[in-house]
């Protein structure tokens, strides 16, 4: 089975975790921040994907990312390493058929 991709509340979860373990000037030991997201309820990921998500993120914030052809159709970013927080935030019509009055 195909690992699951991060979600943008996901990603909102791991900035928050590794904020408070900088702010509080603790060294990231990522066992304890995999274990963090397993107690919020996420699925589980190895140390290395969450270590590799969070360094990928961070650079592409940064203006690392290359830019290249394939980009996010909702918000034109960069396509990889990309968790689109704008589809997050859309809701899905209850109905699509127009109100008659």
């Amino acid at each position: 089975m195909a690992p699951r991709r991060f979600t943008g509340k996901e990603d909102v979860a791991l900035g928050r975790i590794i904020a408070s373990l900088q702010e509080h000037h603790v060294r990231v030991l990522w066992a304890d921040v995999v274990a963090k997201l397993r107690e919020l309820g996420f699925p589980e990921r190895s140390e290395k994907s969450v270590r590799n998500r969070h360094l990928r993120r961070r650079q592409a914030l940064a203006g690392g990312a290359v830019h290249g052809k394939n980009l996010c159709r909702i918000c034109g970013r960069l396509q990889k390493g990309h968790i689109c927080e704008v589809a997050d935030k859309v809701e899905e019509p209850e109905d699509c058929v127009p109100d008659p009055s």
